[in-house]
Order: structure tokens, then sequence, then C-alpha cells
């Protein structure tokens, strides 16, 4: 909130009359109520103890800079795509699979500069703030990965670029260690041309889509959008077949009959069933004996406490450079 709006009326018998309406700005320099303030900073010692703690975080703590802001805006691609790259590239740096990998919908909000530029682990969180956990219950979504061939890759993709109308935008997949090639124009469920992995430091590398290779790949998303990954088959009846394995190639034994079909007015954020995740799939780390998933707002927290900076003791400044934008999803046609 920005501003409060004051609104001065008359009532004289039945007639009622505006005498006058202005908005008073709101910012850091209106002192907040003592006694409220206290209550809110209860509940922040709170929610560092029960969500952040565990990682080695505090929900005030500063993470890192952005010189501009980044949003995560569905119906400008273009505009999204720092943030999505940031994002995608930390999932494929928490787990060292092939690719990383999101959507849209996934992300809740946008990384705002304000006036410093300061972007603290609640900023982040915002980010990142959906589902909850498998193997422990600290919230947030976990990361999963699973193995898949360049035709189930293809079809996986496929189904994220069928655009949701009343959703604009909320569904584009978004991916790191990827890149690939689609031309709108042609038939739904066939618009992925090439599909290429690798990344700018190493080269790209197209791979086979066509189904004759069997190779596999890993991919990490996060547990919301993995339910969705698992259930596609069932989502398109049949048209997109995907079976996600472990690395050995053995199916993960997720339970999508569990999974209904989301309508057409829901976005790709649906909450996993309970007992239907296949633990093994599911990215764990231990801390002083106890067993932990590694969280999509931890992957990325962790992800930004690794940019360089420059001088000892700074705050890492997010980078929004031409590599930053790199452009994944290559439109065509």
């Amino acid at each position: 909130c920005k501003n409060l709006g004051e609104l001065v009326i008359t009532l004289d018998g039945d007639k009622l009359t505006v005498d006058s309406y202005k908005l008073h700005p709101i910012d850091d320099t209106i002192l907040g109520d003592k006694a409220i303030d206290d209550e809110i900073q209860k509940l922040k010692k709170t929610v560092t103890k029960v969500v952040f703690a565990s990682r080695g975080y505090s929900i005030d703590q500063p993470l890192a800079i952005a010189p501009k802001d980044l949003p995560n805006t569905f119906t400008d691609i273009s505009a999204g795509t720092p943030l999505a790259n940031l994002v995608s590239d930390a999932f494929r740096k928490a787990t060292k699979a092939d690719i990383g990998f999101t959507a849209n919908g996934m992300m809740r909000a946008g990384l705002t500069r304000g006036k410093t530029g300061v972007q603290t682990v609640y900023d982040v969180f915002a980010v990142a703030p959906l589902g909850t956990g498998v193997v422990d219950p600290t919230p947030g979504s976990s990361l999963v990965t699973g193995y898949f061939t360049g035709q189930e890759l293809k079809n996986l993709l496929e189904f994220f670029l069928v655009d949701n109308a009343t959703h604009p935008g909320e569904y584009f997949p978004r991916a790191s260690g990827m890149r690939f090639r689609y031309d709108p124009s042609r038939p739904k469920f066939d618009v992925v041309t090439a599909i290429e992995l690798g990344d700018l430091d190493r080269g790209y590398k197209a791979i086979d889509i066509t189904g004759k290779d069997k190779r596999l790949y890993n991919l990490t998303c996060p547990l919301m959008l993995g339910q969705i990954v698992v259930a596609i088959p069932k989502y398109t009846k049949g048209k997109l077949p995907l079976v996600p394995k472990n690395k050995d190639g053995q199916p993960l034994k997720s339970k999508v009959e569990a999974l209904e079909a989301p309508d057409d007015s829901h976005a790709p954020y649906l909450l996993a069933p309970p007992n239907t995740v296949d633990k093994a799939s599911v990215h764990t780390e231990t801390h002083k004996g106890a067993i932990r998933e590694i969280k999509e707002w931890q992957a990325i927290m962790d992800y930004l406490r690794t940019l360089p900076v420059k001088t000892p003791g700074d705050l890492p400044i997010i980078p929004i450079d031409g590599r930053a934008k790199e452009v994944r999803a290559i439109k065509t046609g």
C-alpha cells in the first residue's frame, strides 16, 4: 500500500455529499504503532525459527542487490527472462542436474529494487513460497528430479507451451541447461522443433527428439510442478506420453491417479496429494544428522550467495547483463 485514502462525506437526511477526498502517501517516514510493531517482530522471530533457521537464514537477512527490478511478467516473456534464468540456474546448480526447469506461474513475485536494491531472505522467499515438504515439514516446495528421453523432454515442453487463455503466460516453460526452438504456427502438441542441452560457457548440443535415441537426461523442478509433469499423459489423454524415471531408468513410483486434471481456470500450482511422491526423486541433504529437503527458495538463496562480490563483505549484485537475459525459448516461424 503506497497511499491511504481519506474520504469526507456529509449526510443530511437522505442527501449524501462528498466534501473532499485526498491520498496520504504511506512510507518509512511514518512511525509504526509500537504495540503492533512489537507483535510483528515476535512473528518474524517465529517465522525465522520455523522456516529459515534450519537452512542458516533469518527473515530480514540481506542476500544480494538488485540493480533494477526483475519482474515476473507473465504476458511479457522477455521482461521476465532475467528472473526466470536466475531461478532455473539456481535449481540446476543445487542438484547438478542436466536441466533446471520451472514455469512462470511457479514464481509468485519479482524482485523489486526499491531505494537500495537490497533483497532480503523474505523478498526471495516471496518468489518461491509455494508448497510444503515431503521428507521434512518445513514450508516450501522441495526440488525433485526425474530422468527423461529427448522425446519425453519435447512432450513436456509441448504441454507447457499450450497457453491458458484465462491465465496467459503462466504455464510458459523456463529452463537452465536447455535451449529449445518452437513454432506456434505448427499444430498443437507439435510446436517444438529442436532441443539443445548445455549453456553459454560449454556451448549447446542438439539432442534427438524423435524417440530413436533412448538416452536419459535428468531434469530438476519444484515438487508442485513435478506433480503436473508426472500427470501430463493423463491431462492430454495419452497424446503426450512420458514416464519420469530414476537414474537406472526405472519408472518413479508416483501415483498420479489421485491428482485430478486442472480445469481451464487453474495455473500450474496445484498441491501435491499426500503419499503420491516417490521419495527417491526428492533432493535431500544431511544437517547435524537430520535429513532435510533442498527447498525451491533455499536453492535460490544459496545461489545468490555464490555470486561474485566486488569487495569482501559486500553483497553480491544480481547480474542483469546480456548473459542474464539469454533467450532459451527461441520462437520461430
